[in-house]
């Protein structure tokens, strides 16, 4: 889908002539309080019909204008979902086969795109250029520097791109992040801090071969084929070709949850480590169907999410404890079993915090937490009791207060099983999306963010494909402009009365 190069260079001095002004204080975007964002979607595939049935039909303050995809059958399904059996849409919205036609043609504010991977860069750059905000799926990009460029692209035009991140916008996980951030001076306080971080696990486990299915007996129209120039089996599953998803499980998976560490931990990683390979499908796929990976993040005491801890035992140098520490994160994603599902599990030395789509728990550990210690000075009959009695700890193998569920306004369900939120977090996505453009403000999943969680993710698949340790270079997200802050969150707060009491700790020992 590449543009000539005479049209490519007019939309770019177009792009660049718009960002002036709007960097000089002028926007062509204006908006009255009811007034709706002109959105168009390019790409009604799987994913981008899942945000036409949801988000983009069911958002406030959303005119769907337009659809555009390059196999008619996409095409068609993704109008028959924006447009239902509303007459005046069914009048109203259009339909393309090029994206470039219908930016040419229709008066949009803002597109969506829902593509393969590998024609992200191109879609965001040519919209960019042509005055449009952006929505563009995860992973931002095929390749680091493409994601670079776009960053770019978005600084030149004074324009942005929010990212299909969608855990930023649910309220469970916003919650969480207030929780894990807040530093108490005393942790009575707040017994729901789970305190510092110190390890997180995340997966996405999955039981079916990844396939979308194919009708052998469908013949490319001749529109079709100046689009699709490859076999249509490897255009519909693009997800399990290396040339054209880059990193498979890595940059459709993965990409979510190490974006939820980087958030949390307010850092990207340092490091990383893994494992992958093509053990139980074995059916073409040039992409792993099992990957298991080690990021290490480093966090500083300049870092938001440093957690500066008091000495749990006499042998322990308190300078040393609160320099800065390495959180490791162990990640992992299989198709071949879907027992522990999608989520993320942030472990501190006050609590747990467990999260999924669905819902988000908080688990508390004993508040008297310490190891068996009086100073280095005790003898060896208190030992064997300590040890034999399993006290050597003065904690429980069983956290306290398992299983409190993360209530925020908005929720429905039972206390205890998982719930829907209300609205679907597409909603909320869409809907912060066209309120960021009418209020000239900045998307939490911003192009930096996406940036981000492609470095984490496409260094992974590096390290899976070269077999060693990848140090990731921090001048990757580094830039001579001024870019977004990546780590902003909005505390919805608990529903109130949900907050469990915390139990008193046990009394210890005196002398």
């Amino acid at each position: 889908m590449k543009t000539s190069f005479s049209r490519r260079d007019f939309l770019k001095t177009a792009g660049t002539a718009a960002g002036v002004a709007i960097a000089a204080g002028y926007s062509p975007f204006s908006y009255a309080q009811n007034d709706k964002v002109r959105v168009a979607a390019i790409g009604t595939g799987g994913q981008g019909s899942l945000h036409l049935r949801y988000g983009l039909t069911g958002a406030k303050d959303i005119e769907l204008v337009a659809v555009c995809d390059v196999y008619k059958p996409h095409l068609d399904g993704g109008w028959e979902q924006a447009v239902g059996k509303d007459e005046t849409k069914r009048k109203n919205v259009k339909k393309y086969m090029d994206y470039r036609e219908m930016l040419d043609k229709e008066k949009i504010d803002a597109v969506v795109i829902s593509t393969p991977l590998y024609t992200h860069h191109p879609i965001t750059m040519d919209c960019l250029s042509a005055g449009k905000y952006v929505f563009c799926e995860k992973t931002l990009a095929y390749t680091v520097e493409e994601c670079r460029e776009v960053v770019k692209k978005c600084n030149d035009t004074g324009l942005w791109v929010q990212v299909g991140h969608q855990r930023r916008y649910n309220p469970g996980y916003n919650r969480a992040m207030a929780l894990a951030a807040y530093r108490p001076k005393d942790s009575k306080d707040k017994p729901n801090t789970i305190g510092r971080i110190n390890y997180i696990t995340a997966q996405w486990h999955r039981n079916n071969d990844w396939r979308r299915p194919v009708d052998k007996n469908y013949v490319l129209s001749d529109e079709e084929k100046k689009f699709i120039k490859v076999p249509l089996d490897e255009w519909i599953n693009w997800r399990l070709y290396h040339k054209f998803s880059a990193g498979g499980l890595m940059t459709e998976l993965a990409c979510h949850q190490l974006d939820v560490t980087n958030w949390f931990l307010n850092t990207p990683p340092k490091r990383v480590m893994g494992f992958g390979g093509v053990d139980y499908w074995k059916d073409g796929r040039d992409v792993d169907d099992n990957v298991l990976l080690a990021y290490e993040y480093e966090v500083r005491p300049s870092n938001p999410a440093f957690y500066a801890m008091d000495k749990r035992s006499a042998f322990q140098d308190l300078r040393k404890i609160n320099q800065p520490y390495t959180v490791r994160v162990e990640y992992s994603s299989i198709c071949s079993n879907a027992k522990r599902g999608a989520g993320e599990q942030l472990h501190g030395d006050i609590g747990t915090l467990e999260l999924t789509e669905p819902a988000c728990f908080k688990y508390r550990e004993p508040a008297a937490a310490k190891p068996f210690d009086s100073g280095g000075v005790v003898d060896a009959k208190s030992v064997a009791n300590a040890i034999t009695s399993g006290k050597s700890r003065e904690v429980s193998t069983k956290a306290e207060g398992e299983n409190q569920q993360i209530r925020v306004p908005g929720d429905t369900g039972k206390d205890g099983k998982p719930i829907e939120m209300l609205p679907h977090v597409d909603v909320l996505q869409f809907e912060s999306f066209v309120k960021d453009i009418k209020a000239k403000a900045v998307p939490k999943a911003n192009q930096i963010v996406g940036l981000m969680a492609a470095i984490a993710a496409l260094s992974g698949e590096k390290a899976m494909r070269e077999g060693k340790t990848i140090d990731i270079d921090p001048a990757l997200y580094a830039f001579d402009f001024k870019t977004p802050d990546p780590y902003r969150f909005d505390d919805p707060g608990e529903v109130p009365g949900t907050e469990p009491k915390a139990k008193p700790a046990p009394a210890g020992k005196k002398g």
